[in-house]
């Protein structure tokens, strides 16, 4: 317990670490936002019967005149009966210095007929606590990355060569002149497309945040790039979505391996992903049963699995049930990126992907970073000029990626469209 040859300085050091390691929810309860170290006045009313502790308080609160009003608030709740100010006057009396709780009583006794529960009368005094855990911004799953093989793009750019044709062998007699075939290439140009984030903070937001601003930003970011890159390697459409990776869609070969669904029926869902399969197999890509893989919706997902033959028996239902949802024995992904309700699908645009992973390449600088800029200066579109981090007291706060996608075969991947879901 401190005692009254404390430091100012020094209290205030031992109140801080009373409240970083937590004394209940009463004091929580209790805590102040007020200027400066408001909080570590509200935490005296951890310790009670120690006069000396209380006049080093008094102290304190010649700084902070708010702290005697809310240690007398908090009084009632320590004994069990927050916002009772009959009980606060009592426990006021008890414990604390009798110059004090004059002048904390008389307080009190202006305070009839205020609330705890009225925010405009007493009830801003009292300051609620928190749960430390964050309820974060649900995303769409990201599933490209988990599917694709990833490469190292360290100076922007690079041009992978492709074979575009093969040579043709033939029989023949025995001395008549071989048939002359050769190969074909051409090239995959490939340069980083960037995507980025910016957010700012302000510095107060972060001081009195206990740092949980800064981390949850970054993580933020984190989720915002993920999601985005996932939109653009499925449906990615440059120069429509501006400076995006071309996606999957659009670098397969639409006229081959592009189709409409029949209908949502039974029978042209066995029609349609059988189909898919077909033409990627038909089409010499080396797909089995671990490389191949659906990308969905989950309202088609469970479109799927809700389908019944005429007996009742639900077909896809027990594939689709397991730890690894699989249909016809290839691993099924869902992400919400491909909803019909999202504006870059549409409706009655919704679609089916049916892939070969490994010819799924995503290029990347493998330097995806986060930045903190205290203070640092940013472009403010509210006003169409740079805006200052240290006049403002702010902080920037940037994460950038850099990154392509190639479809290494343009019948490595087949796509059914047209669904409601």
């Amino acid at each position: 317990m401190p005692s009254e040859e404390l430091t100012h300085d020094e209290l205030l050091q031992i109140i801080r670490g009373e409240v970083n390691q937590g004394v209940g929810p009463a004091l929580r309860d209790a805590l102040s936002s007020v200027a400066g170290d408001g909080g570590a006045v509200a935490s005296l009313l951890s310790v009670r019967g120690t006069r000396g502790y209380h006049q080093a308080a008094a102290e304190l609160e010649a700084d902070y005149p708010i702290g005697r009003k809310l240690r007398a608030l908090g009084m009632a709740a320590l004994a069990g009966a927050p916002g009772n100010l009959d009980v606060a006057a009592r426990e006021v009396e008890r414990h604390w210095p009798a110059d004090e709780a004059r002048s904390a009583k008389g307080w009190l006794s202006r305070m009839k007929g205020l609330t705890a529960g009225n925010a405009a009368q007493a009830g801003d005094i009292v300051m609620p606590s928190y749960d430390p855990e964050w309820l974060l911004l649900l995303r769409s799953r990201t599933v490209v990355r988990r599917i694709a093989r990833v490469f190292p793009m360290p100076r922007g750019a690079t041009s992978k060569r492709r074979q575009t044709a093969g040579a043709t062998a033939y029989y023949q007699g025995e001395l008549g002149p071989m048939t002359e075939s050769n190969l074909s290439v051409g090239r995959a140009n490939l340069s980083y497309k960037k995507l980025t984030a910016l957010s700012v903070v302000s510095n107060d937001l972060i001081r009195f945040s206990g740092g949980d601003a800064d981390r949850i930003v970054e993580e933020d970011h984190l989720g915002a790039v993920a999601t985005r890159e996932d939109r653009a390697f499925l449906v990615g459409n440059p120069p429509v979505d501006a400076g995006s990776p071309q996606g999957i869609f659009y670098q397969l070969n639409a006229a081959s391996h592009a189709f409409a669904s029949a209908g949502a029926s039974l029978a042209n869902f066995q029609s349609d992903l059988t189909t898919a399969v077909q033409l990627v197999e038909s089409s010499d890509v080396p797909v089995d049963f671990e490389s191949g893989k659906w990308i969905m919706s989950p309202a088609t997902f469970w479109l799927l699995y809700s389908l019944t033959e005429s007996t009742g028996n639900q077909t896809f239902a027990r594939e689709l049930a397991g730890a690894t949802p699989r249909l016809y024995g290839f691993e099924v992904l869902r992400t919400s990126a491909l909803s019909v309700a999202k504006s870059w699908i549409g409706a009655n645009a919704g679609m089916i992907f049916f892939v070969h992973g490994p010819s799924v390449e995503i290029h990347d600088s493998l330097q995806r970073a986060t930045s903190i800029y205290p203070g640092g200066a940013y472009y403010d579109a509210a006003t169409g000029a740079v805006a200052s981090g240290i006049s403002n007291d702010e902080t920037v706060i940037t994460t950038i990626s850099e990154h392509d996608l190639l479809l290494g075969y343009d019948t490595a991947a087949a796509v059914i469209t047209g669904y409601a879901t």
